[in-house]
């Protein structure tokens, strides 16, 4: 008996399936591609270059050159040391054991007013003539004395074979007769000069109006006066 095979229709894919499959298949296709290409330009070259010296090695054959020295850079300083201890310049005073004391030096003409070994005033003066006319000798004297008297607005007067003097002064301070301390308003030459010998006083020791007032108030009755060649 003959047996008739029943034929079955084909499925007929609908449309929107096969653009479905298409799409993939197209999508697929493009990644394969993208990475191949990905691919390609990450692989490094593999051309080969001489090696390159490198910088430090080129320049490490010269000689460092260091940097010139500093003409106006100042020497270390060394750590300072306190100056040694001086003793004071020596002066008349030194040695003076006298609370106060008036020297003058002839030869110098100059005075000294000292507190024991301290020197507290100083002044150049004009002492008694030596070479006076008619070898009269108006020196003043030598040695040590005490001052005895202070007086102010006096008038010296005396006289010798020369001639005789009435002068006025605003402080007499007399040690050893009448010889004394005392201003001179009428001497023409400075205090201190060698003029003395001829044109110096009678024997009294003359000095600037300012330093005879300053004896007058410092020095008291009882004060030690020492004149020297």
């Amino acid at each position: 008996m003959l047996k008739i095979r029943s034929i079955r229709p084909k499925k007929v894919k609908k449309p929107f399936l096969v653009i479905l499959e298409l799409a993939v298949i197209l999508c697929i296709g493009s990644a394969i591609g993208y990475a191949s290409c990905i691919h390609q330009q990450t692989v490094p070259s593999q051309k080969t270059s001489s090696p390159q010296p490198s910088k430090k090695s080129a320049t490490s054959s010269q000689p460092a050159t260091l940097p010139p020295i500093s003409q106006t850079t100042p020497p270390s300083t060394p750590a300072s040391i306190p100056p040694l201890a001086t003793k004071p310049a020596t002066t008349p005073c030194a040695g003076t054991t006298i609370s106060k004391l008036l020297l003058v030096s002839i030869s110098l003409q100059h005075m000294w007013a000292c507190e024991t070994d301290t020197l507290v005033n100083q002044a150049a003066v004009t002492t008694g003539m030596t070479r006076a006319p008619n070898n009269v000798d108006d020196a003043t004297p030598t040695g040590s004395w005490q001052i005895y008297s202070k007086q102010t607005n006096q008038r010296l007067r005396g006289s010798d074979r020369n001639g005789s003097w009435d002068d006025f002064v605003q402080y007499w301070i007399p040690f050893d007769g009448p010889i004394g301390f005392h201003d001179a308003s009428w001497q023409t030459f400075p205090f201190g000069s060698s003029q003395y010998q001829t044109d110096g006083s009678h024997g009294c020791v003359h000095l600037p109006l300012d330093v005879i007032a300053w004896i007058y108030n410092w020095a008291p009755i009882g004060t030690v006066v020492t004149i020297e060649k």
